[in-house]
Order: C-alpha cells, then structure tokens, then sequence
C-alpha cells in the first residue's frame, strides 16, 4: 500500500489566501489532484491539524475542494496536548506502526518535525501550497 501523510494548511490551504473556512487554493488542489492522477493506487492519511473534527469532516473538505474524498482512509492520531508540543511525525511513525502493510510512503506538509521521518517529507512553501515540483519529488519517494 501507498500513503500520503497530508497536512492541509500550508500545502492546500495557503497562507497568501488562509481560508477557516478551508477553502483551497486552485493552483495546490490541482497539483495534489495531478499527484493523485499519476498513481491511482495512493491513498491518503489525514495529518493536518483538521483531523480532529474527524476523517468525515476532513472528507467533506476535500470533496468541497474538488478532490476525490474517496482516497481519504483514515486520519493520524492526536493528543488533547497543546499544538506543537508533540511533533506530527510522532503521530505517523504510531500510525505507521498500527498498518505494516503500507510498503511506501511521502509526508506532505509545510513543517519538518518529522524526526525519522524527515526523507519521506516533501516540505512545501506555506505562502504557495504543493506545487508541480513537489509532486515531482512526492513521485520520487513513493518509488525508492
């Protein structure tokens, strides 16, 4: 199985246009949309901070925005801890742990606390969103 790890804020919801109403940004959705498109099998985990209103929440989002809700399976994990106290490749590595299954994986995000993590990471501009060339490099991990 192959997984994106995708944060939201910062990769789709830029902060040049920061919507809290989760609006995307065009350009980002159609870059992920382009990701998506060239491995039909990839699914995604949910590790944006959106996560804790739930995968069905996070879903509808998504689905708002134009992309496919249907390869949103499951969110990581989160503590009623303050933001940023536990770094988000904590919560992946658990997640990683509990599915053995999944043999490939890219981290999409706008921050690098990723510990051991940090080269499945494709670290995007917070300003810009995911772009073509971070599609490119997410393509490269999910190969090695």
């Amino acid at each position: 199985m192959r997984i994106i790890f995708l944060d939201f804020d910062g990769v789709l919801n830029t902060f040049t246009k920061f919507s809290e109403a989760g609006t995307f940004s065009k350009a980002a959705v159609s870059n992920l949309n382009r990701l998506l498109g060239s491995a039909p099998d990839l699914k995604v985990v949910i590790s944006s901070a959106w996560r804790k209103h739930g995968l069905e929440f996070c879903k509808k989002l998504l689905e708002k925005n134009g992309i496919d809700s249907s390869i949103a399976i499951d969110c990581t994990d989160f503590d009623n801890v303050a933001e940023g106290s536990i770094h988000r490749g904590v919560y992946i590595a658990r997640w990683l742990k509990q599915h053995p299954e999944v043999n490939h994986f890219v981290i999409i995000d706008d921050h690098s606390d990723m510990d051991d993590l940090s080269n499945h990471l494709v670290k995007t501009n917070s300003w810009i969103g995911i772009t073509e060339s971070d599609v490119s490099q997410a393509l490269e991990i999910l190969q090695k």
